[in-house]
């Protein structure tokens, strides 16, 4: 295995088939780390001072076949202690961390990493965050790790809601939510419907009509409502607003974009903006809403039919909301849960271990501390 590291993002660029067939053979899936999607973030989102690079690890000399990708972060502290310390980068918008690895060469791949980190690093700690607890990547990586006699902490974990499939969408919400929850959200929508011509719009993968047009409706209302307000609305700063709108434009033309829409009278009150991976599963990234229609909850009633759509008519298997922990409304309407977990991995170093094991125990005792305080 032969690994590289990139730093000038434009280099990625040539290697761009490869990447897309590592994509296709990927282990585990991670739609933020296909090309199409961490290209555009690579150029507008990395901070001036940041120290971003992406690890190609090459199953041979002559760069026949790709086997991981890896994009890395350096910072000089580890939980604030002096020290090299090496992870997988994440920006803003990007929910999952699970770097791509060939399934047919994961622990050869997971070597070439580590021997890497080894050799030409200088890390004292190296961290993958956002990881799913239970997935292939995450069995391989303790694996590998336990194999090589390291030090691998994964107690920093939490939940995020989780739609499968399996059902209709009908049958979904007849078996996940009371009666009495379902009257109340009909009770909803007739409301809205008084008030006008209620109708959805659905832009699943593959299609790619009036693209323009659901570009400008989510980030316009995505900016005109809290996320506007707090600054974390994608069009709030150009590199940003670049960064979404490559962001759409490519998914739709892989066909990996899915994106609903709830119109009033032919004027949107809440969008949904969703993507496909390009082997299974999906991802539901942002959603919008008019703040004026709060009352109907014009939001729930979309993410209600995401789910109808998800199931019925997309049909991808599988759907991440990528939402924060004990989120107040997705996960009331999706019963599905995924585990996540930050993994923390020792290195070769002598006080690697040391470090870890002590950051852990200050981190457990200040939680201790908190929850005694509460």
């Amino acid at each position: 295995m032969i690994t590289q590291l990139v730093t000038p993002i434009r280099e990625l660029r040539d290697i761009v088939p490869a990447w897309d067939a590592l994509a296709r053979q990927t282990l585990e899936p991670n739609v933020f780390y296909e090309s199409w999607a961490l290209m555009p973030a690579l150029e507008e989102l990395v901070p001036q001072d940041g120290q971003v690079a992406v690890l190609l690890v090459w199953a041979d000399a002559s760069h026949s076949l790709l086997t991981g990708l890896f994009p890395l972060a350096q910072e000089r502290s580890y939980h604030k202690f002096p020290a090299c310390h090496w992870m997988n980068w994440l920006h803003l918008h990007c929910p999952l961390g699970t770097p791509l690895l060939h399934r047919d060469y994961a622990s050869e791949t997971l070597a070439a990493l580590f021997g890497w980190l080894r050799g030409y690093s200088g890390a004292m700690a190296f961290s993958f965050n956002k990881i799913p607890a239970d997935g292939v990547f995450a069995k391989h990586l303790r694996g590998f790790t336990r194999s090589q006699g390291g030090l691998l902490n994964e107690h920093d974990t939490w939940e995020r809601a989780l739609l499968s499939g399996g059902s209709s969408g009908e049958e979904y919400l007849a078996n996940h939510q009371r009666k009495k929850k379902l009257k109340e959200y009909s009770r909803l929508r007739r409301r809205l419907e008084d008030l006008g011509d209620l109708e959805l719009e659905a832009l699943l993968p593959g299609q790619g009509s009036n693209l323009t047009q659901w570009m400008a409706d989510f980030l316009h209302m995505e900016q005109a409502g809290w996320k506007g307000r707090s600054q974390t609305a994608m069009a709030c700063s150009h590199g940003e607003r670049t960064f979404a709108e490559n962001l759409i434009r490519n998914a739709a033309e892989r066909g990996q974009l899915m994106m609903l829409k709830l119109l009033l009278d032919g004027e949107p009150i809440a969008i949904k903006l969703n993507l496909a991976s390009a082997t299974e599963g999906s991802y539901a990234l942002k959603i919008a809403y008019d703040e004026r229609f709060a009352a109907y909850s014009p939001g729930v009633l979309l993410e209600l039919e995401n789910i109808y759509s998800t199931l019925d008519d997309a049909h991808l298997g599988w759907m991440d909301s990528c939402a924060i922990p004990n989120h107040p409304m997705i996960n009331h309407l999706w019963v599905g849960r995924r585990r996540m977990t930050n993994f923390h991995v020792s290195t070769h170093r002598i006080l690697s271990k040391p470090l870890l094991h002590t950051m852990h125990l200050v981190k457990t005792a200040y939680h201790y501390y908190k929850g005694t305080q509460a």
